[in-house]
């Protein structure tokens, strides 16, 4: 059945110099939805399943190279999830309208300001506002073709979209 669609989010991830705002390094990737997050949105569809209210981006390091099997419970136990940054909570994923089979954060880009030096592996979208949270549902953790170093002196910004595709 999973031959039939595809689904899955791309990341735009810009690093930026908090002094001026100036693009010091973009990198654009894209990941399948785990099993979870396949179970969560057929659901929904199809079953009259719970709507999440809010999705929440986070960040993590690591050497972890994401396959779908991972859960919001197991993700702990195989990244590093990143806490250095700016608010209580993970970042919220405000999606704008949704065309074409899709939608994204473009109109409100997630903001990663850090207080401390950190490297970036990757990101995740999860159904939890709490930073190291275990509950929820994970709808997305991708790696990136590179790791981020970053510091106070830089934020990354962070524009991530859904698709569907019909095949």
């Amino acid at each position: 059945m999973n031959a039939l669609f595809k689904c899955g989010f791309v990341y735009d991830v810009a690093t930026r110099r908090r002094a001026d705002g100036a693009l010091i390094e973009a990198l654009h990737a894209r990941n399948r939805v785990p099993g979870e997050g396949l179970d969560l949105i057929a659901s929904a569809i199809f079953k009259q399943g719970t709507v999440p209210e809010q999705l929440h981006i986070g960040l993590w390091s690591g050497a972890y190279q994401p396959n779908g099997t991972e859960t919001a419970a197991t993700l702990p136990t195989l990244v590093t999830e990143l806490a250095g940054y700016e608010g209580a909570t993970r970042k919220l994923f405000v999606p704008g309208s949704v065309a074409s089979g899709g939608c994204s954060n473009a109109a409100s880009l997630a903001l990663f300001n850090f207080s401390a030096d950190a490297v970036v592996n990757g990101a995740f979208i999860s159904t939890a506002p709490a930073k190291g949270a275990i509950n929820g549902t994970l709808l997305s953790v991708v790696r990136f073709p590179a790791a981020r170093a970053v510091d106070a002196s830089v934020y990354l910004e962070i524009l991530s979209g859904f698709q569907f595709l019909s095949m």
